[in-house]
């Protein structure tokens, strides 16, 4: 339990500074911004690093096959995040070409994201068992 609450708040900082960072250095600072839509924003980025601190749990489950942890990952950052960056931050605009757009953009960031975490553990598998082929 205390893991748990240790990648929340973890999730939470990273959010938070990457808020102040994209604030400090991407914004404009003659731009008039509401101070609603920044904290909105803030909390977004927030529950967005709470939710990949969290959910990257779900790649530990050794019972389960890695199409099952993928597909439950994916899902359940559909589930939660979309309404995070449409409805909570409104990064994505809540009409049907902008929604499908957005999907597309999703699930190319994490198929791209996936796959290049799935060739990096497959370099080390490689050289870990050539490391024990050359030990023999």
């Amino acid at each position: 339990m205390s893991n748990l609450i240790v990648r929340i708040f973890g999730g939470f900082g990273v959010g938070g500074v990457l808020s102040v960072l994209i604030l400090a250095f991407g914004v404009d600072p003659s731009a008039d911004i509401d101070v609603r839509e920044i904290m909105f924003s803030l909390l977004g980025n927030m529950i967005t690093g709470a939710y990949f601190s969290v959910a990257s749990m779900v790649f530990k489950i050794e019972e389960w096959s890695m199409m099952k942890q993928t597909v439950i990952h994916y899902t359940a950052s559909l589930l939660i995040l979309f309404p995070v960056f449409t409805w909570l931050t409104g990064w994505i605009a809540v009409e049907p070409a902008q929604l499908l757009a957005g999907l597309g953009i999703f699930t190319g960031i994490y198929v791209f994201n996936w796959l290049g975490w799935y060739l990096y553990y497959k370099q080390i598998e490689k050289k870990m068992n050539e490391s024990i082929r050359n030990k023999s």
